[in-house]
């Protein structure tokens, strides 16, 4: 049993050469706006930078950059799980896909390939999430995944000349279990 491999996608770790896809998300304004920020533009020579040091990182379940890639061996997009707090086990994640394989339900299976992992593997007991009131389909990827809103930050987003909210999500290790029981051993 592969941990990281879902029925149409697989994670894998970042390798030197991942750095167009990186280079291509920092390109591309609706990628950009879903993140924590838009950013300044980075290089190519420093997405190659930052995507040797962390293909160099090893095994680090902490903060990994895992590359989504399709069963055709396409870079679909990146994941970045990290552990938030590690005395209480609570742990987000980051990700995007690229648009031509957005709606594809490959962020749903990547998603759901982490949360297996950090609940049954790193003994971590909640996942949070906060998604921009904009981004419909990762607010509609979490409620789907049974994640239960816990709040908003009225008015903690801005972009493109208007503020928005922030809405914070969170799912306990026993919602997810007792909807997952069949992954139980």
């Amino acid at each position: 049993m592969n941990y990281w491999q879902g029925k149409n996608i697989t994670l894998r770790a970042m390798e030197p050469d991942d750095y167009n896809l990186f280079f291509e998300a920092l390109q591309d304004e609706s990628i950009q706006k879903n993140e924590s920020d838009i950013r300044i533009p980075m290089s190519l020579n420093a997405c190659k930078d930052f995507a040797l040091n962390q293909s160099l990182k090893g095994n680090d379940n902490e903060s990994p950059f895992l590359i989504m890639v399709d069963n055709d061996n396409n870079k679909v997009g990146m994941a970045t799980p990290s552990i938030v707090d590690k005395r209480i086990g609570i742990f987000t994640c980051g990700m995007f896909i690229k648009p031509e394989y957005q709606r594809k339900g490959f962020a749903h299976e990547a998603l759901s390939l982490i949360l297996k992992f950090y609940f049954g593997q790193m003994r971590c007991c909640k996942f949070e999430a906060n998604v921009y009131e904009y981004n419909i389909s990762s607010n509609k990827l979490c409620e789907k995944l049974g994640l239960v809103v816990e709040g908003r930050r009225r008015k903690s987003v801005y972009t493109d000349g208007r503020h928005f909210d922030e809405i914070m999500y969170g799912l306990t290790d026993d919602e997810y279990w007792t909807k997952h029981r069949t992954n139980i051993l």
